[in-house]
């Protein structure tokens, strides 16, 4: 299966036939000409050749800044639940804890029964699709390393739940998936001598969809409230708030408990 670049509808992953199919003309809709002389008129419209663009035009075109096509917004009635759109479609939602990120996508269709969908966890890449089918929905790298054996999915009510743990407990994932491979791999090639392997802390100039600077200190402060009521829990840290910019969940005080 090859991956969607352009995260394709779920509800579509299965079509046999490409966009670019669409433009074939088949010879029994073309029109029969009524005399030659139509006939020499469409082929000569047909051969011919488009002015070049001036190259204060080109010039232009290549100044357009390019769209923001991936989009991390927060969900309008879950707290602490995200929503992932590419071109103004959902593609899934998302929501962390110290522990695991939990995805969230809807199926494309109640009746697909669990036996018929492929999902797919290993230690950095997540994919998901459909059996049958030459396409998957998702196939990228995810934020960070994750514990695969430990990973799991199902089926209910049309949603398919992926849950993906958490190799380095406590850490602040800012999406979860890190994109095409060849964006992430051309950012990271480019800043490799800055990213420590295996630290916890990837390159997010490669992420795809990653939150602002706001959004990711909403996320800490939630994962530091979490972390505080599992190391204290006989008292209630829902309305503590911070003075400052919030710490590291994963790092603070020592770093995160791995007991729990």
């Amino acid at each position: 299966m090859s991956r969607l670049c352009d995260y394709s509808k779920f509800d579509h992953v299965g079509s046999d036939t490409d966009d670019d199919e669409g433009n074939d003309i088949d010879e029994n809709d073309v029109p029969s000409p009524a005399s030659g002389g139509a006939t020499e008129t469409a082929v000569a419209s047909s051969s011919s050749v488009t002015p070049a663009p001036s190259t204060s035009a080109a010039a232009s075109v290549a100044a357009t800044p390019t769209p923001i096509r991936s989009m991390t917004k927060k969900h309008p009635a879950i707290a602490n639940r995200y929503i992932f759109t590419y071109d103004n479609q959902k593609i899934y939602e998302w929501e962390q804890s110290l522990e695991d990120v939990t995805v969230y996508i809807d199926a494309p269709s109640s009746e697909v029964a669990a036996s018929h969908i492929i999902v797919n966890i290993s230690h950095d890449r997540l994919q998901v699709g459909l059996k049958g089918y030459d396409r998957y929905f998702i196939d990228e790298l995810t934020f960070d390393k994750v514990k695969a054996k430990e990973s799991s999915w199902y089926l209910d009510g049309g949603v398919i739940t992926i849950i993906l743990i958490k190799c380095f407990r406590g850490q602040t994932w800012e999406s979860v998936l890190r994109g095409p491979d060849d964006s992430v791999a051309a950012a990271t090639t480019s800043s490799s001598s800055e990213e420590v392997e295996g630290n916890g802390e990837n390159n997010n100039n490669a992420v795809s969809g990653v939150v602002d600077p706001f959004t990711r200190q909403e996320m800490q402060r939630s994962l530091m409230l979490e972390r505080f009521q599992e190391e204290h829990p006989g008292f209630d840290f829902r309305d503590a708030t911070f003075n400052g910019e919030v710490p590291d969940p994963r790092t603070f005080m020592g770093g995160v408990g791995y007991n729990h």
